[in-house]
């Protein structure tokens, strides 16, 4: 730290609120200080609708929130400084209302800058334009991004984040998973009293156990499991998981498949996403598809699933080039270039807003403490006209 920082502007803080996880640091930093659950009190904060007095509620969880990160994470006096929201485009406008009271009303923020994830993760490579790819925990959302843009109306999204592939994966576990009883083998489903297979028990079970099979081996299982030949199909070997006093055996078939949700749809087989990124870039205007096509950025945790961006890629490709599919005679490129980002995908966003935060032009794009109190209201990024008082890039 320079010994003439406490007579010039201190680092803004960058804070990324995940619907799962919150990333927060500081600006010009490689990597946020602190990864966090986006909870209070065991609470998920985007779950504020279900609570009574819900927008009441959720204030109080902001205030409790952000105390803990500006005073107990970050040790800092939030009155002297700036913040920069890393958000979704699709974030509700009472949520981004709320929040900017909490910030500017109870912790006296000097300015504020409401950042979409998808154009911030572009700082992140340096470049002007790319179609960006979020897997998050609530959904999947593609989102090409030109000069600074977000094209919000070629965004595509699709509920297949890591909730519902927790649920999917609960259905699988108490459907074929066995569990060790001293020496006794019987199935999950006919325990009197089942274990709580509770979002963070889950999760652990996804990290430890289960991986997105190869793109081979994907296309003869479906084959044999349309035929109904499941027992004839050789997975991997069973995996041993510890639960309360339990020992939960995770069959290989439950470890291979549960992914598969990401990449086949029985119902509707365009509802998966390579389908969906194909349809956004299939939409995108003559003169753009090709610069997107070259600049493929996949952000968010979903991306760190192991095995899922070697699969990504060749079920995209088998698309583009799969003389029975559409997509082969809509576009002249037979496969896609992607970027490698300099950090892991969860907190690519953060580091792409922690590189603008640091720049001298924050201010100009900021809204100021001062002007928010004069309009008395949070300006829709989507209508603001004030240069100098722009809630959004």
């Amino acid at each position: 730290m320079s010994f003439l920082e406490p007579f010039g502007d201190k680092p803004a803080i960058i804070i990324d609120i995940g619907h799962a996880y919150t990333k927060c640091g500081y600006s010009a930093e490689p990597a946020p200080h602190a990864i966090i659950p986006t909870q209070v009190s065991q609470k998920k904060i985007f779950d504020y609708k279900n609570f009574s007095n819900s927008s009441d509620t959720l204030k109080e969880m902001l205030i409790e929130f952000f105390y803990k990160i500006y005073y107990k994470i970050l040790n800092t006096n939030s009155k002297e400084r700036k913040v920069v929201i890393v958000e979704s485009v699709l974030t509700p406008s009472e949520f981004r209302t709320i929040l900017a009271d909490v910030l500017f009303n109870n912790f006296q923020a000097s300015s504020v800058l409401f950042m979409p994830s998808h154009m911030a993760s572009t700082y992140t490579l340096g470049i002007n334009r790319a179609l960006v790819i979020d897997i998050g925990y609530a959904d999947c959302q593609i989102m090409p991004v030109s000069d600074g843009y977000s094209l919000t109306n070629l965004c595509n999204f699709v509920s297949l984040g890591a909730k519902e592939i927790h649920s999917h994966l609960k259905d699988m576990i108490e459907e074929y998973a066995f569990v060790t009883i001293g020496n006794e083998k019987v199935k999950f489903s006919s325990l009197a009293n089942k274990p709580n297979l509770t979002e963070s028990i889950l999760e652990d079970i996804k990290l430890k156990c289960c991986f997105v099979t190869s793109f081979d081996r994907a296309q003869r299982f479906n084959d044999e499991i349309k035929l109904k030949n499941l027992q004839e199909l050789e997975f991997v070997t069973d995996c041993d998981f510890n639960l309360e006093n339990l020992i939960l055996q995770i069959p290989g078939y439950v470890r291979e498949m549960a992914f598969e949700i990401l990449f086949r749809n029985e119902i509707d087989k365009e509802q998966t996403i390579p389908h969906l990124i194909l349809e956004t870039l299939s939409k995108c205007p003559i003169d753009l598809k090709k610069d997107f096509a070259s600049n493929i950025v996949l952000i968010g945790g979903g991306c760190m699933l192991t095995g899922f961006k070697n699969r990504l890629v060749k079920e995209i490709n088998c698309l583009l080039n799969s003389p029975h599919e559409k997509y082969s005679k809509i576009f002249s490129f037979n496969n896609l270039n992607y970027h490698t980002p300099p950090s892991h995908e969860n907190y690519t966003a953060w580091l792409g807003a922690s590189l603008f935060g640091s720049l001298e032009i924050l201010d100009n794009y900021s809204l100021h403490n001062g002007k928010y109190k004069e309009l008395d209201r949070l300006p829709d990024w989507f209508s603001i006209n004030l240069k100098s008082n722009m809630v959004q890039i």
